[in-house]
């Protein structure tokens, strides 16, 4: 990257670019995007592109972390009892992440879906496992490489990512609220049973 981060242009330059990318993987297939396609949509042009990015892949893990800001943002809003660890206190959190997928639905139906983008459904899973799981795993031991915690976490968060998927790409066919309650009932006690052992 050849320009300052934290320069108003550049800014606005990579909001531009990366409101573009949305747009764009909304619309049409990831992998049939180009950067003329971006550059385009964000009415600059590729060599203000490549100071900023080194290519798409690159662009889109910037997208992603943006995502998941905001998601981060929305999810510890809520305030919860640190020392409670059961399910329905989990309610709001979850629904904070299908709230999010429902703003963005086409993105991420597009992204996460079965023509989507392997990159980002592995990046997608990465940054759910920070966001949601992480904090319960640390509250249960002082080793995080603790391979127990960490088979369950990767296993939880590929099955919250598959229910994800299903649920936008089967056009949202229960609401956040449901999808959320269904969830923190029915499959997280399992969870929290397995972190509790």
């Amino acid at each position: 990257m050849n320009v300052s981060e934290s320069d108003p242009r550049s800014i606005r330059t990579r909001n531009l670019l990366r409101a573009a990318l949305i747009r764009l993987a909304a619309e049409k297939a990831y992998d049939s995007l180009r950067i003329k396609d971006v550059t385009n949509g964000a009415g600059i042009n590729r060599t203000t592109f490549y100071l900023h990015y080194s290519g798409l892949h690159e662009l889109l893990e910037d997208c992603a972390h943006m995502l998941f800001e905001q998601m981060t943002a929305e999810i510890y809003a809520h305030k919860t009892d640190s020392q409670k660890n059961d399910a329905a206190s989990l309610v709001p959190f979850v629904q904070s992440v299908f709230q999010h997928l429902q703003r963005y639905e086409r993105f991420y139906r597009s992204m996460l879906g079965k023509f989507g983008d392997p990159f980002f459904r592995e990046l997608f899973q990465e940054l759910l496992s920070e966001l949601i799981f992480e904090p319960m795993t640390m509250q249960k031991t002082d080793s995080p490489s603790d391979p127990r915690l960490e088979m369950n976490l990767r296993f939880f968060c590929a099955g919250f990512t598959g229910i994800a998927v299903w649920w936008l790409e089967n056009n949202i066919p229960i609401s956040a609220e449901e999808a959320s309650r269904y969830i923190t009932s029915d499959i997280l006690p399992d969870y929290l049973r397995l972190m509790s052992v």
